[in-house]
């Protein structure tokens, strides 16, 4: 039992340090980036770029931890819904370590754009282009990024429901999240409303997502679910 509630201490801070430092690292290297002469200043700010970045990478491996803490205790309920949950959430990290890496890779081509003294701006506009859209399909924004991360939600959910190792109405509250997080990507991936309206649609996942983490650290794990033995 020491070690459940161990586990579940472990798990919740994970979630805020995923979000806390996610959120630290995108406002650190995000204005330079997104801004429309993102070559003439990522090189000369790469320091601040890549400690951003590598923050960003840091609140990725939470996302590999949370499903292998939680799966011996999943398991006992539902073994594929426990397995689904690792294997989503790992191609989730994938993605996000994938949106790292195109990230630092402006850094080089700022690097070189500035070697040729800013001649040719159109040749290095197009890579960049091209590597700024493969970041917007599988960065956290991102309709391929946001999909996974919706499946893996719903696996998890759906094992805390069954189980019930946490209150159903905060697995509830995360089964709808996953939902309005995938109508939220597709809102704004498409245009269809007013890009508010998926910003507060993925508020209901985000703030779940706390929520719960609040909860493992200060309640931990319904021992009663704890205890349950699967019937062989």
């Amino acid at each position: 039992m020491r070690t459940h509630r161990k586990t579940a201490v472990i798990v919740g801070v994970l979630f805020i340090l995923a979000l806390v430092i996610f959120m630290i690292g995108q406002a650190i290297y995000e204005p330079i980036l997104s801004s429309p002469d993102y070559l003439d200043n990522v090189y000369p700010n790469r320091v601040i770029v890549i400690i951003g970045i590598l923050l960003e990478f840091i609140s990725a491996l939470a996302v590999v931890f949370i499903p292998v803490l939680l799966f011996p205790i999943l398991k006992k309920h539902s073994e594929v819904l426990a397995l689904g949950y690792v294997g989503f959430r790992l191609f989730e990290a994938v993605l996000l370590s994938l949106a790292q890496i195109f990230k630092l890779s402006l850094v080089s081509l700022s690097q070189q754009y500035l070697n040729k003294g800013g001649v040719d701006a159109s040749y290095f506009q197009n890579i960049g282009s091209s590597i700024q859209s493969v970041i917007y399909w599988v960065d956290h924004a991102g309709l391929i990024y946001l999909a996974v991360f919706a499946i893996g939600g719903l696996m998890i959910y759906s094992a805390f429901y069954k189980s019930k190792l946490i209150p159903r109405w905060l697995s509830i509250w995360g089964l709808v999240g996953a939902v309005t997080i995938l109508a939220a990507s597709v809102i704004a991936t498409f245009e269809i409303f007013p890009e508010l309206i998926a910003v507060l649609l993925m508020m209901i996942i985000a703030l779940q997502e706390q929520a719960m983490a609040i909860w493992l650290i200060v309640k931990g794990f319904n021992q009663s679910a704890i205890a349950y033995e699967p019937v062989k």
